[in-house]
């Protein structure tokens, strides 16, 4: 195993390629790592043509984009990894995209990538990636005819068995939780007396509310006792006397 070409240097003494397909952003990019000094910044916006370049004169750091023709990023670093390519084996590679999905950096990470960086990037973010660099330990080993970073692989397979086990606890939590949210209800019924367990056809039957007992009574006609039934059944008729008495009540006077 072998360390990358910039360990152990001094930040300033870095000579960095930058590989990306607008202009614009590289001048951004040489502008954000002005501020560290380095030794020497050279800039391409086409990967063939800096692949070409840094077979003739390797640099400590390659900088590059990921959505780029004729030759992309990746392309670009499947390439260097390659035994064959060696020095440029050695190169620390940071990868620069606006495409950052999980599935996409686990990739590059795979392919030997040693950052990935997603786009826009503050310049101190950058120049903080350069100054870790230096100083970033992890050995290159060759695998299958290519380096990559040691240990990486098993970091991976260890994040993606830990999202595996977050998906099935949810899974498991959105299957299970409204079955058991449910159940606690009808226990709940149970207990304050809303629902009734009849074992006979074994399950709960859910009683009726007070107010709608009270509005049953109250249709039914319930509420009429038998005193007053009573006193309807005792009503006698009114006499003739009776019935002169009140003759005059109730008309208008001239």
């Amino acid at each position: 195993m072998e360390h990358h070409a910039a360990y152990g240097l001094d930040v300033e003494s870095l000579d960095i390629v930058i590989v990306d397909d607008s202009k614009t952003v590289l001048t951004m990019i040489r502008s954000m790592i002005s501020g560290l000094k380095v030794a020497r910044v050279r800039s391409y916006d086409r990967g063939d043509l800096a692949l070409h370049a840094i077979m003739q004169e390797p640099p400590n750091v390659i900088l590059t984009d990921l959505a780029m023709s004729p030759m992309s990023g990746m392309q670009l670093l499947q390439l260097v990894r390659q035994q064959t390519m060696a020095p440029l084996c050695f190169i620390p590679v940071i990868v620069l995209t606006a495409h950052a999905t999980e599935r996409r950096v686990a990739q590059l990470f795979e392919l030997g990538a040693h950052h990935v960086m997603s786009k826009p990037m503050s310049s101190a973010a950058l120049q903080q990636r350069l100054r870790s660099i230096v100083m970033d330990p992890r050995m290159l080993r060759l695998v299958g005819g290519r380096y990559v970073i040691d240990g990486m692989h098993e970091v991976l397979e260890e994040k993606r068995s830990k999202m595996r086990t977050l998906n099935k606890a949810r899974q498991f939590h959105e299957e299970v939780l409204p079955n058991a949210v449910e159940s606690q209800r009808n226990v709940d019924d149970i207990i304050t007396g809303r629902v009734e367990y009849d074992e006979e056809k074994g399950r709960t039957i859910r009683l009726a509310s007070p107010g709608m007992r009270i509005g049953d009574y109250l249709r039914k006609g319930d509420f009429v006792g038998k005193d007053t039934a009573k006193a309807k059944d005792n009503t006698k008729p009114v006499g003739r006397a009776q019935r002169s008495r009140f003759a005059g009540v109730g008309r208008r006077r001239g």
